[in-house]
Formats: structure tokens, C-alpha cells, sequence
């Protein structure tokens, strides 16, 4: 009798399990747009690093994904900007000595990006010139998203490329 029991028990908990009536409802959320690498602010009580890249890098890749579930059937343009203040920033925050690099020692052709429809990301090259700056000092340069057409996150739209001296 009390096998009858116990399988009759266990035949109503796995009756009860198989009927979930959750839904999972996405309606309200909003897709937003963030750089997917991004290092600024630390989400740490640690000092957050650049994106290190030893001396003799010839390129740097900006990123900008939106974040949502699927990908947006219409273009979106995102706008970045060189964050001049950052480094003043970063140096008095965490005591660090990095210089500003040189403006002849980068290029971007253009700050602005275009992710097109059905694309979730894409990205700007920054192309860097080592034979334009001192090998030995540690370098920063910072950007960040300020336009995009959709909400930008706070706390995802500066990255910081560190360049590291020999």
C-alpha cells in the first residue's frame, strides 16, 4: 500500500511541474546601444585596466553593439566622440602616470559608425602610427558613444585603450 502511495505522490509532483504557467513577456524592453568591451567605470573597488595593447600595435578596434534580443530591422548610427577628460580622470583616481598620445600618432577616418539592419554590432578602426610616439612612456586615449538613436547605457558607453611602453 505504500508503494501505491508513494507512486501516486510522485505522479502528481511531476504532473505539477510540467504545468508552467510563466510567460516571458519582452514587450517593454527598449533595445539599447553599448560598447561590448567597454572598461569604464570599473564595475570593481580595483582600478579598471585599459585595454592593453604593448607598444608596436598598428590598429585599435571601437565597438558598438545593440543590445537586444534580436537585431534591428532599420540602420542605426552611433556617434563617437575622444574623451580629452578621461585621462585626467583615470590618473587622478587610481595615481597612475599616463600621457595623453600624441594626435599625429592615431587616425580615425571618420567617429561615426553605421550598424545596418539586421546587424547587432560593428566597429571603427583606429589606426596608430608607433613611430610617432616615445616607445618607453605608458599612453591613454578614451572615446565614448554620444549619439545612437536609441538609449545609450551609462554605464557601457566609454572604453580606454591603454598603450604600453616597452
Amino acid at each position: 500500500m505504500k508503494r501505491v502511495i508513494y507512486i501516486l505522490l510522485l505522479a502528481i509532483v511531476m504532473a505539477g511541474c510540467k504545468k508552467s504557467e510563466y510567460i516571458l513577456d519582452y514587450s517593454g524592453i527598449e533595445p539599447i546601444m553599448l560598447i561590448p568591451n567597454t572598461n569604464w567605470p570599473g564595475k570593481s573597488l580595483y582600478d579598471p585596466q585599459p585595454m592593453d595593447s604593448v607598444y608596436g600595435v598598428t590598429q585599435l578596434r571601437l565597438y558598438a553593439r545593440v543590445s537586444y534580443a534580436t537585431a534591428l530591422d532599420r540602420v542605426v548610427k552611433v556617434k563617437f566622440e575622444e574623451d580629452t577628460e578621461m585621462l585626467e580622470a583615470y590618473n587622478a583616481k587610481w595615481g597612475m602616470n599616463y600621457q595623453a598620445l600624441p594626435a599625429d600618432a592615431y587616425e580615425v577616418s571618420g567617429l561615426e559608425l553605421t550598424i545596418p539592419a539586421g546587424e547587432k554590432q560593428g566597429f571603427i578602426t583606429v589606426g596608430i602610427n608607433p613611430e610617432k610616439f616615445n616607445g618607453v612612456d605608458d599612453y591613454l586615449i578614451a572615446y565614448k558613444i554620444v549619439e545612437a538613436g536609441i538609449p545609450v547605457a551609462a554605464n557601457a558607453k566609454t572604453i580606454v585603450f591603454g598603450l604600453k611602453g616597452q
